[in-house]
């Protein structure tokens, strides 16, 4: 039976899709973001098999490679900044070497835990120091506009 053959449908099932560029690309696009952001275990699909391999060796770089402070500084700040869970505005990063320091307000015990996973996964990081506090519950969340009104001395009064 040649392949085109094996294509044609059988008792009323569906003929697949041909497999096409824009459609690889998109496929190699979700993979690419699953693994930069997804799980550390990777999820197997139904339809096909793990493509990317599996190894030991990933997160071991070069003898004697120290990530620098503030390469560490910006990846955890863009995370930060992405992740809809975490309202960072109040959060204030330090970096001293590889250890990270996290200070300021969040608004639920939720928010403080992701915010110090978010911070222990980023590369290059040994210890978090999570000085987190939650804000009170009457206390109202301050926005970029907040701040501009304070420093002009306009805006409601409370």
């Amino acid at each position: 039976m040649s392949e085109i053959e094996d294509r044609r449908p059988h008792s009323g099932r569906a003929r697949p899709k041909p497999l096409t560029r824009a459609r690889l690309g998109i496929e190699a696009a979700a993979e690419t973001a699953a693994w930069q952001h997804g799980p550390a275990v990777p999820v197997r699909s139904v339809e096909r098999p793990l493509s990317r391999p599996i190894g030991t060796y990933r997160g071991r770089g070069p003898r004697g490679y120290v990530r620098s402070p503030a390469r560490i500084y910006e990846d955890l700040c863009d995370r930060l900044t992405d992740n809809p869970f975490v309202d960072a505005s109040d959060i204030e990063v330090l970096v001293a070497g590889t250890e990270v320091s996290l200070s300021g307000m969040v608004k639920d015990p939720i928010a403080l835990r992701q915010a110090q996973a978010i911070a222990e996964e980023v590369a290059g990081v040994t210890h978090v120091h999570n000085r987190l506090q939650l804000r009170p519950a009457g206390e109202r969340e301050t926005t970029p506009g907040d701040a501009v009104n304070a420093a002009l001395g306009t805006g409601a009064k409370r």
